[in-house]
């Protein structure tokens, strides 16, 4: 169960009451803006911790190259 503080009401809590809530439900209340803070995750009582963003997997210390179009390929325009 993950513990997080509200920023609005829900489910008849209050703003700023402390619920806990599966993390599914967490992560739509975060999505829609209703969470001000998360208090504990399963990973802080000994769970699985969170998945990793996809950014710092494909995070690398060489730029990527840039790949610009060539004009070569194309059809020449008729002018008819």
């Amino acid at each position: 169960m993950t513990r997080i503080r509200l920023a609005h009401w829900y489910d008849g809590h209050a703003p700023g009451d402390e619920i806990d809530v599966d993390p599914e439900r967490a992560r739509a209340l975060r999505r829609d803006g209703r969470v001000a803070e998360v208090l504990a995750t399963p990973h802080d009582e000994g769970g699985q911790p969170p998945p990793t963003p996809v950014e710092a997997v494909n995070e690398s210390r060489e730029p990527e190259p840039v790949i610009t179009a060539s004009k070569r390929g194309r059809k020449a325009e008729s002018s008819e």
